[in-house]
C-alpha cells in the first residue's frame, strides 16, 4: 500500500500546482490540492500511533472516506479540464469504487436520513466496536428487513489508488500532447449522421475507433469511456432476437451510446437527438408511468443495476405493467430481468438507458 501511495504522490507532483495556479486555472489547481490532501490522510490513515482508542480510529475512518469521495470528484475534475470531458475516466467500471459513493453516504453522508430513491426509507447504524484500521461494519435498516455489510478498507484504497495512478499516468501524457480533438469530432459526427440520416453506420463507426485508437494507444475500457461505451454497442449488435419490437428497440439504444459517445467528445447532444423516435416498448413503459404515478419513484433505483433495490423495484414495475395488461412495456421489462438473472450487466445497463431518461410529466 505505501509503494502505491507514494507513486500516487509522485504523479500528483508531476501537475505543477503553482503553474496552474499563476494562471488563474482554479479548477485544475484546487483539483490537484485536493488529491494531495487525501495522499496526506491516507499516509495518515496508515501512520503507526500507540493509545488509540475506538474514538480515534472512527474520526479517522470519517475522514478517509469523505477524502476518497473528494477525490474521485477531484479526477473527474481533472479529466473535464485536461481531456474535455470525461472521454477517459471509467471509475464507475471498477466495482469497489461504484460502490464507494454508497459506503460514504450510508456512513458519513446521510446515515439517519437516507431515502433509496423511492418512499421507504432506510439508515445506517454503523458499528464502531468493529472500527479497526483494516475493517469495520454497518447495518442499513428498513422497516422490512437489515443488511451487515463489512467492508474491508485495504481493498478499497488499492482499488482508489490502481485506478487513480493509471488515470493520472494517462493524464499527465495527454496534457502535454498535441490535443486532436476536432479531428474526433469531424469522425463521431459522420457515425451519428449516417446512422440517423440511413442506419449504416458500421464503416464510419470503425473508422471513428481506429482513430481514438491511434491517439490513445493505450487505450482500454477500464479508463476509457468511449472504449467502453464502443464495447457496450458491440454487445448490444450481437443480441439475437426475433421480435420486432425488442429490435426496434435495440437499435434505438444503440444510438442513445453513439450520443454518449458523441456528448463526451463534443460537451452536447447530437443535433437531431430530440428526433429519435421512441421505440414501442419505450412508449409504452412511458405511457404506464404517466398513469400510474405510483410506480415512477422506483424509477429511480433502474438507473443503476447495482443498486441495492434494482431487481426489487424492476420486478415491481413489471408486474404493475402486466396487471395493467401493457405489453410492450411488460415485454420490455421482462427482457430486462432475463438479463439481470443472466449477470448481463453491461447490456443492462445500455438496455435500461431509456428508463434512465424517463422525465416524470
Amino acid at each position: 500500500m505505501r509503494n502505491l501511495i507514494s507513486e500516487h504522490d509522485k504523479l500528483i507532483k508531476k501537475f505543477n500546482i503553482d503553474y496552474y495556479f499563476s494562471r488563474k486555472n482554479y479548477q485544475m489547481a484546487s483539483a490537484i490540492k485536493a488529491l494531495s490532501v487525501t495522499n496526506d490522510i491516507q499516509e495518515a490513515y496508515y501512520k503507526k500511533e500507540d493509545y488509540l482508542d475506538n474514538k480515534d480510529l472512527v474520526l479517522r475512518l470519517y475522514a478517509l472516506l469523505q477524502a476518497l469521495f473528494v477525490s474521485i470528484d477531484s479526477l473527474y475534475a481533472l479529466s473535464n479540464v485536461i481531456a474535455g470531458g470525461k472521454s477517459i475516466i471509467n471509475l464507475n467500471n471498477n466495482q469497489v469504487l461504484r460502490n464507494l459513493k454508497y459506503i460514504r453516504n450510508e456512513v458519513v453522508g446521510h446515515p439517519s436520513s437516507k431515502l433509496f430513491g423511492y418512499s421507504k426509507p432506510a439508515y445506517c447504524i454503523l458499528d464502531t466496536d468493529s472500527v479497526t484500521k483494516e475493517s469495520f461494519k454497518y447495518g442499513v435498516y428498513t422497516y422490512e428487513n437489515e443488511k451487515i455489510k463489512e467492508i474491508n478498507i485495504d481493498e478499497l484504497l488499492s482499488a482508489y489508488y490502481h485506478e487513480a495512478n493509471n488515470l493520472l499516468a494517462e493524464l499527465y501524457q495527454v496534457s502535454i500532447k498535441h490535443n486532436e480533438q476536432s479531428l474526433l469530432k469531424e469522425y463521431i459526427k459522420k457515425v451519428l449522421d449516417d446512422y440517423y440520416r440511413s442506419g449504416h453506420y458500421l464503416k464510419s463507426m470503425d473508422r471513428f475507433i481506429d482513430k481514438y485508437k491511434e491517439m490513445y494507444p493505450s487505450s482500454k475500457r477500464e479508463q476509457h469511456r468511449i472504449i467502453w461505451r464502443y464495447e457496450l454497442i458491440l454487445k448490444i449488435i450481437a443480441i439475437d432476437n426475433d421480435n420486432k419490437d425488442m429490435q426496434e428497440l435495440i437499435f434505438y439504444c444503440i444510438g442513445l451510446e453513439l450520443n454518449k459517445i458523441y456528448k463526451l467528445i463534443y460537451g452536447c447532444d447530437y443535433n437531431h437527438k430530440a428526433d429519435f423516435e421512441l421505440p414501442q416498448t419505450v412508449i409504452s413503459l412511458y405511457r404506464f408511468l404517466n398513469r400510474n404515478p405510483e410506480y415512477v419513484p422506483y424509477v429511480e433505483c433502474l438507473k443503476d443495476s447495482e443498486h441495492p433495490l434494482y431487481y426489487e423495484s424492476l420486478k415491481f414495475i413489471y408486474e404493475g405493467a402486466s396487471l395493467k395488461k401493457m405489453e410492450k412495456a411488460r415485454d420490455y421489462l421482462g427482457f430486462l430481468l432475463a438479463l439481470y438473472k443472466g449477470g448481463e450487466n453491461d447490456l443492462l445497463y445500455a438496455l435500461g438507458l431509456p428508463i434512465a431518461e424517463y422525465r416524470k410529466k
